[in-house]
């Protein structure tokens, strides 16, 4: 799953729930079922994580560093942390933990098997649905 999809989803359930740390742990959980899912990864690592971070920036900014959208978005990105770990050669394949991404440790929760850019339309309408309800969740705040 593009770490951008985890992020909206993340986000946008995260303005659903009251605290911060229910907006991460929120966040957390919903990583596991988008990656369980057959998915498109994106190949543009720099990209991905230059968007990411110009979101988590923004909502600096815009002082909504304390919102569920905020901590609900970062509680669902931060899995993929140790994919970037990984993905850069920091660290082993072996050293991810998170469910979904050590298949050694989580057999019974495998990766979603990856898709072309061809199927990543319905992720693209997820995260547009999940960025709608985003701003609506900031513009009514």
């Amino acid at each position: 799953m593009t770490v951008l999809t985890h992020m909206v989803v993340g986000g946008a359930a995260g303005s659903f729930v009251e605290g911060r740390a229910a907006a991460f742990g929120l966040g957390m959980i919903l990583h596991v079922p988008l990656d369980v899912m057959p998915h498109y990864e994106f190949q543009r690592l720099g990209l991905e994580v230059a968007l990411v971070a110009s979101f988590f920036g923004a909502m600096v900014v815009t002082g909504n560093a304390g919102t569920g959208v905020f901590w609900g978005a970062l509680g669902a990105v931060i899995p993929d942390a140790e994919n970037l770990l990984w993905r850069v050669g920091i660290i082993p394949g072996e050293w991810k933990v998170f469910p979904g991404h050590n298949r050694r440790l989580w057999r019974w929760l495998p990766h979603g098997r990856p898709l072309g850019p061809e199927h990543a339309w319905w992720q693209v309408v997820l995260g547009g649905a999940a960025a709608a309800v985003i701003a609506r969740r900031l513009l009514l705040s």
